[in-house]
């Protein structure tokens, strides 16, 4: 059990850290691409998994949710994207002809839309770029995966507590002792993204407050204690 709370850490450590490392890829020259700009409402679908792809996003404000439809009909939430990252690039750069997930709006939105084309003429313009791009895309995109793989070992208690960890990377700061997060969306929506029941996620986050390890308000989580 000691040895699964410290793997625990050193994942969550390690999260933390390339999640801090990649928030703006200096090296990014997408931004020279001409563009337009999208306004979106809460819940506004961008896309549908399996819709051919023929635009990119880039997020300027707001929160995106990526995710799947199992058979079931049940929604698997695959990553949360927000200001400065891509939708849709990587599967463009790995030569996919369709969107292989959904992107929903978790808040309002702001996008710049670019043509696919453009996007594509401008990461073969530059050898070194073009080596930099896919790895960063690929990062940023496999980061929540691995999150999620690292939890499916672990109980219910700390699969909560890597998720949010993680989440702090982006609606999070640390106060004193404590990580405050605010999430811009529901106990619904996170209970998704952990992949389990809305009201499995309550009953434990009540343990946890018990425990005096969580304290939550509403929408906001306060984890006291800082890896």
């Amino acid at each position: 059990m000691i040895e699964n709370k410290v793997n625990l850490v050193l994942n969550l450590s390690l999260l933390v850290y390339n999640m801090s490392m990649i928030k703006t890829c200096k090296h990014c020259i997408y931004g020279t691409i001409p563009s337009q700009k999208l306004e979106l409402e809460e819940k506004s679908i961008i896309f549908l998994e399996g819709q051919t792809i023929d635009q990119i996003y880039s997020i300027t404000s707001g929160y995106v949710k990526m995710s799947k439809f199992l058979d079931n009909g049940d929604e698997f939430i695959i990553g949360v994207l927000g200001p400065g990252d891509y939708i849709g690039l990587l599967a463009l750069l790995q030569n996919k002809l369709e969107y292989i997930a959904s992107s929903t709006c978790l808040t309002e939105v702001s996008l710049n839309v670019l043509n696919k084309d453009d996007v594509l003429k401008t990461y073969h313009s530059n050898h070194m770029f073009k080596e930099l791009c896919l790895n960063c895309a690929i990062t940023r995109s496999n980061l929540f995966h691995q999150q999620l793989l690292l939890s499916a070992s672990t109980d219910v208690k700390d699969k909560i507590l890597l998720i949010l960890k993680n989440l702090s990377s982006k609606f999070g700061y640390i106060k004193g002792k404590q990580i405050m997060i605010d999430l811009p969306f529901s106990k619904t929506v996170l209970a998704n993204i952990i992949n389990i029941r809305r009201e499995t996620l309550s009953r434990y986050l009540s343990i946890l407050q018990k425990e005096k390890v969580i304290i939550v308000n509403r929408n906001q989580y306060i984890l006291n204690y800082v890896i």
